[in-house]
């Protein structure tokens, strides 16, 4: 066993850290998204020992909106990697620390894992949010609501246009959601892309917009977001859809949004039989305070870090 010795990430590590990430996790993680954060050296901390390096763990400050309609500012943990050879030596709980170390004014920590009790030691919580509905689908009735949504494919520069409706839906009212700003905005981008963005416009505006992909027989809508002031378009997105979903015979889906009232309502049509699910893979430790995410909670998937 060799000693292990955890540093600052350099330009020079980053083959090694894709080779890391792939070996570490199933799927393999890509480094696409790490590379979008023009500091993510700064924001990454490794481990090496004689043989190289044996360890990572990424630290992002994000933004994201609390109770009452406040923020804070979270040291965002992820790329927590230990190789084989490092295991079972305490190195993801030293990592953690370190990473803890260097978040600067951050007010608490948040990382999401499948296996909590590695971090219950470092002072991490568990919390859960209403993540997900689950279950068959059927096509709403609306004949004419395809042809008034335009589609695209998620890709650099894809979201820009739908970046204030996804702000104006989400403020005052869905906590954990991050302000996004643009690095944000593109690290979205990297985790959806090719997926097919549907986008309702009213005038030269978008009212609102969805995303979602396909993965054999099960239907993902990994994000949507409507104006406030525009609640009836909320519809004629689902209805593309659900068009787009029946020509390539999916069958049951996965509907990642925030249980607001008028998603409820418009989701009880698009699935009436999918359940809410709650997800319980996040965890926060408190830094300069507790955390404040009383409320209704939800995190979409092109936010994940």
């Amino acid at each position: 066993m060799s000693a292990q010795a955890i540093r600052a990430a350099r330009a020079d590590d980053e083959i090694a850290l894709a080779r890391l990430w792939a070996a570490a996790f199933t799927p393999p993680l890509a480094p696409d998204q790490w590379l979008i954060d023009e500091e993510r050296l700064e924001h990454t901390l490794v481990a090496e020992d004689e043989d190289g390096l044996c360890g990572s763990i990424y630290g992002l400050p994000k933004t994201l909106r609390e109770s009452e309609g406040g923020t804070a500012v979270v040291h965002s943990i992820g790329s927590v990697a230990v190789a084989v050879r490092a295991r079972g030596q305490g190195l993801a709980r030293r990592l953690v620390a370190a990473s803890l170390q260097a978040a600067g004014d951050a007010d608490w920590a948040l990382l999401f894992t499948g296996t909590p009790e590695v971090y219950r030691s470092s002072g991490f919580e568990t919390f859960s949010m209403p993540r997900t509905m689950t279950g068959m689908w059927r096509a709403p009735s609306a004949a004419d609501a395809d042809a008034r949504v335009v589609r695209a494919t998620v890709g650099p520069g894809s979201l820009r246009d739908v970046h204030e409706v996804y702000e104006r839906s989400r403020a005052d009212r869905v906590v954990l959601a991050p302000v996004r700003g643009d690095r944000d905005v593109a690290m979205a981008e990297v985790r959806m892309r090719g997926a097919t963005l549907y986008r309702r416009f009213v005038g030269p505006a978008v009212a609102g917009y969805a995303i979602a992909e396909t993965r054999g027989e099960l239907g993902l809508l990994l994000e949507s977001a409507v104006r406030p002031d525009a609640e009836n378009v909320r519809g004629d997105l689902l209805s593309a859809i659900a068009a787009d979903w029946a020509s390539a015979g999916v069958r049951s889906c996965e509907l990642a949004v925030p249980a607001l009232p008028e998603e409820e309502a418009a989701l009880r049509t698009f699935a009436p039989a999918a359940v809410r699910t709650e997800d319980r893979t996040g965890m926060t430790r408190p830094l300069r305070r507790a955390s404040r995410l009383d409320g209704l909670r939800h995190f979409t998937a092109g936010d994940y870090f």
